[in-house]
Protein backbone atom coordinates (compact mmCIF):
# COMPACT_ATOMS: atom_id res chain seq x y z
CA UNK A 1 0.00 0.00 0.00
CA UNK A 2 1.39 3.40 -0.88
CA UNK A 3 2.45 5.57 2.10
CA UNK A 4 -0.24 8.21 1.53
CA UNK A 5 -3.07 5.66 1.46
CA UNK A 6 -1.61 4.08 4.59
CA UNK A 7 -1.55 7.47 6.33
CA UNK A 8 -5.10 8.26 5.17
CA UNK A 9 -6.38 4.96 6.55
CA UNK A 10 -4.47 5.39 9.84
CA UNK A 11 -5.70 8.95 10.42
CA UNK A 12 -9.26 8.21 9.30
CA UNK A 13 -9.36 5.21 11.63
CA UNK A 14 -8.26 7.43 14.50
CA UNK A 15 -10.88 10.09 13.71
CA UNK A 16 -13.70 7.60 13.09
CA UNK A 17 -12.92 5.83 16.37
CA UNK A 18 -12.66 9.13 18.26
CA UNK A 19 -15.64 10.95 16.73
CA UNK A 20 -17.66 8.28 14.96
CA UNK A 21 -18.28 8.09 11.24
CA UNK A 22 -20.86 10.89 11.33
CA UNK A 23 -18.68 13.11 13.53
CA UNK A 24 -15.65 13.16 11.21
CA UNK A 25 -15.89 15.29 8.10
CA UNK A 26 -13.81 14.95 4.97
CA UNK A 27 -12.34 18.36 5.85
CA UNK A 28 -11.28 16.98 9.28
CA UNK A 29 -9.80 13.91 7.61
CA UNK A 30 -7.85 15.98 5.08
CA UNK A 31 -6.50 18.25 7.82
CA UNK A 32 -5.48 15.31 10.02
CA UNK A 33 -3.62 13.77 7.08
CA UNK A 34 -2.01 17.02 5.98
CA UNK A 35 -3.51 16.83 2.50
CA UNK A 36 -5.97 18.95 0.58
CA UNK A 37 -9.60 17.90 0.36
CA UNK A 38 -9.05 17.47 -3.38
CA UNK A 39 -6.24 15.00 -2.74
CA UNK A 40 -8.36 13.11 -0.22
CA UNK A 41 -11.29 12.97 -2.67
CA UNK A 42 -8.91 11.75 -5.37
CA UNK A 43 -8.07 8.69 -3.27
CA UNK A 44 -11.46 8.31 -1.60
CA UNK A 45 -14.51 9.79 -3.33
CA UNK A 46 -16.53 9.38 -0.11
CA UNK A 47 -16.18 8.62 3.59
CA UNK A 48 -17.89 5.30 2.89
CA UNK A 49 -15.06 4.38 0.50
CA UNK A 50 -12.58 5.18 3.26
CA UNK A 51 -14.55 3.12 5.79
CA UNK A 52 -14.57 0.20 3.36
CA UNK A 53 -10.76 0.35 3.12
CA UNK A 54 -10.39 0.66 6.90
CA UNK A 55 -12.42 -2.47 7.63
CA UNK A 56 -10.78 -4.27 4.70
CA UNK A 57 -7.33 -3.47 6.07
CA UNK A 58 -8.42 -4.70 9.50
CA UNK A 59 -9.71 -7.95 8.02
CA UNK A 60 -6.42 -8.44 6.18
CA UNK A 61 -4.62 -8.09 9.52
CA UNK A 62 -6.98 -10.58 11.16
CA UNK A 63 -6.42 -13.01 8.30
CA UNK A 64 -2.65 -12.73 8.79
CA UNK A 65 -3.08 -13.28 12.55
CA UNK A 66 -5.13 -16.40 11.86
CA UNK A 67 -2.42 -17.71 9.52
CA UNK A 68 0.22 -17.13 12.22
CA UNK A 69 -1.98 -18.87 14.79
CA UNK A 70 -2.29 -21.93 12.56
CA UNK A 71 1.53 -22.13 12.61
CA UNK A 72 1.77 -21.83 16.42
CA UNK A 73 1.85 -25.54 16.98
CA UNK A 74 0.24 -28.84 16.10
CA UNK A 75 -2.34 -28.77 18.90
CA UNK A 76 -5.58 -26.85 18.49
CA UNK A 77 -5.07 -25.37 21.97
CA UNK A 78 -1.70 -23.93 20.84
CA UNK A 79 -3.40 -22.31 17.88
CA UNK A 80 -6.27 -21.01 20.01
CA UNK A 81 -3.80 -19.56 22.52
CA UNK A 82 -1.92 -17.85 19.69
CA UNK A 83 -4.98 -16.18 18.16
CA UNK A 84 -6.27 -15.05 21.56
CA UNK A 85 -2.83 -13.62 22.37
CA UNK A 86 -2.87 -11.73 19.06
CA UNK A 87 -6.35 -10.36 19.74
CA UNK A 88 -5.45 -9.51 23.34
CA UNK A 89 -2.51 -7.40 22.23
CA UNK A 90 -4.19 -5.49 19.40
CA UNK A 91 -3.57 -1.75 19.70
CA UNK A 92 -6.64 0.23 20.82
CA UNK A 93 -7.54 1.46 17.34
CA UNK A 94 -7.19 -2.04 15.92
CA UNK A 95 -9.65 -3.32 18.51
CA UNK A 96 -11.95 -0.39 17.88
CA UNK A 97 -12.21 -1.04 14.14
CA UNK A 98 -14.54 -3.97 14.64
CA UNK A 99 -16.80 -1.84 16.87
CA UNK A 100 -16.60 0.87 14.22
CA UNK A 101 -17.60 -1.64 11.58
CA UNK A 102 -20.50 -2.93 13.66
CA UNK A 103 -21.89 0.56 14.21
CA UNK A 104 -21.04 2.30 10.95
CA UNK A 105 -21.33 -0.34 8.24
CA UNK A 106 -24.82 1.04 7.70
CA UNK A 107 -23.09 3.84 5.77
CA UNK A 108 -21.95 1.35 3.16
CA UNK A 109 -24.25 0.10 0.46
CA UNK A 110 -25.90 -3.28 0.91
CA UNK A 111 -23.42 -5.07 -1.36
CA UNK A 112 -20.45 -3.74 0.65
CA UNK A 113 -22.13 -4.70 3.93
CA UNK A 114 -22.66 -8.21 2.63
CA UNK A 115 -19.08 -8.37 1.34
CA UNK A 116 -17.75 -7.35 4.77
CA UNK A 117 -19.93 -9.93 6.53
CA UNK A 118 -18.79 -12.64 4.15
CA UNK A 119 -15.12 -11.67 4.48
CA UNK A 120 -15.37 -11.50 8.29
CA UNK A 121 -16.85 -14.98 8.34
CA UNK A 122 -14.33 -16.44 5.88
CA UNK A 123 -11.22 -14.73 7.26
CA UNK A 124 -11.91 -14.90 11.00
CA UNK A 125 -14.97 -16.79 12.22
CA UNK A 126 -14.62 -19.88 10.04
CA UNK A 127 -10.86 -20.34 10.58
CA UNK A 128 -11.46 -20.06 14.32
CA UNK A 129 -14.27 -22.62 14.07
CA UNK A 130 -11.93 -24.86 12.04
CA UNK A 131 -9.36 -24.77 14.87
CA UNK A 132 -12.07 -25.76 17.36
CA UNK A 133 -13.36 -28.52 15.07
CA UNK A 134 -9.83 -29.88 14.62
CA UNK A 135 -9.43 -29.96 18.40
CA UNK A 136 -12.73 -31.80 18.83
CA UNK A 137 -11.90 -34.24 16.02
CA UNK A 138 -8.52 -35.07 17.58
CA UNK A 139 -10.10 -35.55 21.02
CA UNK A 140 -8.29 -32.54 22.46
CA UNK A 141 -11.58 -30.63 22.96
CA UNK A 142 -15.02 -31.84 23.87
CA UNK A 143 -17.34 -32.16 20.89
CA UNK A 144 -19.44 -29.01 20.69
CA UNK A 145 -20.78 -27.02 17.77
CA UNK A 146 -17.68 -25.10 16.60
CA UNK A 147 -19.51 -21.90 15.66
CA UNK A 148 -21.28 -21.80 19.02
CA UNK A 149 -17.86 -22.12 20.66
CA UNK A 150 -16.58 -19.24 18.50
CA UNK A 151 -19.38 -16.99 19.76
CA UNK A 152 -18.69 -18.05 23.37
CA UNK A 153 -14.98 -17.28 22.95
CA UNK A 154 -15.72 -13.90 21.39
CA UNK A 155 -18.16 -13.16 24.21
CA UNK A 156 -15.45 -13.96 26.76
CA UNK A 157 -12.96 -11.76 24.91
CA UNK A 158 -15.20 -8.75 24.34
CA UNK A 159 -14.73 -7.03 27.74
CA UNK A 160 -10.96 -7.35 27.42
CA UNK A 161 -10.91 -6.07 23.85
CA UNK A 162 -12.94 -3.00 24.74
CA UNK A 163 -11.01 -2.14 27.92
CA UNK A 164 -8.07 0.27 27.75
CA UNK A 165 -4.80 -1.62 27.19
CA UNK A 166 -3.53 -0.58 30.62
CA UNK A 167 -6.35 -2.60 32.18
CA UNK A 168 -5.37 -5.82 30.39
CA UNK A 169 -2.42 -7.96 31.30
CA UNK A 170 -0.79 -11.33 30.84
CA UNK A 171 -2.38 -12.74 34.00
CA UNK A 172 -5.86 -11.94 32.73
CA UNK A 173 -5.11 -13.55 29.38
CA UNK A 174 -3.75 -16.66 31.12
CA UNK A 175 -6.85 -16.89 33.32
CA UNK A 176 -9.15 -16.42 30.35
CA UNK A 177 -7.34 -19.20 28.48
CA UNK A 178 -7.40 -21.46 31.54
CA UNK A 179 -11.16 -21.04 31.96
CA UNK A 180 -11.72 -21.43 28.24
CA UNK A 181 -9.62 -24.58 27.91
CA UNK A 182 -10.19 -26.15 31.34
CA UNK A 183 -13.44 -24.69 32.66
CA UNK A 184 -14.27 -23.37 36.11
CA UNK A 185 -14.74 -26.77 37.66
CA UNK A 186 -12.26 -27.70 40.35
CA UNK A 187 -9.82 -30.38 39.25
Amino acid sequence: MDPLRHRLIREATHLFVERGFDGASMRDLAAACGVTKASLYYHYPSKADLLRDIVGTYLDGISQAMARARQAGPEASDQLRAIIAELFTLPPEGRAVIRLAMHDLRHLDEADQLAFGTAYHEQFLQPLADIILAGATSGEFQPHDPMTMVWIILGMLYPFLTAPPTERNERQMAELLDVLLNGLKSR
